[in-house]
């Protein structure tokens, strides 16, 4: 048997509620999502402006995070010509190589995901670090 650790929904608030801050303090309506160690949902929230289309965007870059245990923005490789090109018609589509899908490791091992949707990739990158970086402190990991 196996034995995994997981964000709880506490958790997840915490990382939204930073998230949601620096997005607001970089004026930018971003759709953020953290999901669990299996990239599922655990808490999805749309800021005031949020567009309707970045809510499946975001459920997407958690789930790839979470799932593939690294950052969506690593797979350079992803790229037509590239060895991994057509990787994001896996799991009818859910796979993404945008910007702004980060896993949340604790000792190695993956607990979560956190990603925004709605700004440029530097944004959406600062966003999601800040969501991270409650999430570290509550831990007393700085």
């Amino acid at each position: 048997m196996l034995t995994y650790k997981t964000l709880s929904l506490a958790e997840a608030n915490l990382i939204l509620d930073a998230a949601q801050k620096k997005a607001e303090e970089i004026g930018v309506p971003e759709v953020l999502c953290v999901a669990d160690a299996a990239g599922y949902p655990i808490a999805l929230r749309r800021l005031d402006g949020g567009k309707v289309t970045s809510v499946q965007i975001a459920i997407n870059k958690a789930f790839t995070a979470a799932g593939h245990r690294k950052p969506t923005h690593a797979y350079k490789n992803a790229y037509p010509g590239e060895e991994a090109f057509g990787i994001f018609t896996q799991h009818e589509g859910r796979f993404t190589v945008f910007v702004g899908g980060f896993p949340i490791l604790v000792d190695g091992q993956v607990v979560g995901s956190v990603a925004a949707s709605g700004g440029n990739g530097e944004q959406d990158t600062v966003v999601c670090e800040a969501g991270i970086a409650a999430f570290m402190r509550s831990l007393g990991r700085a």
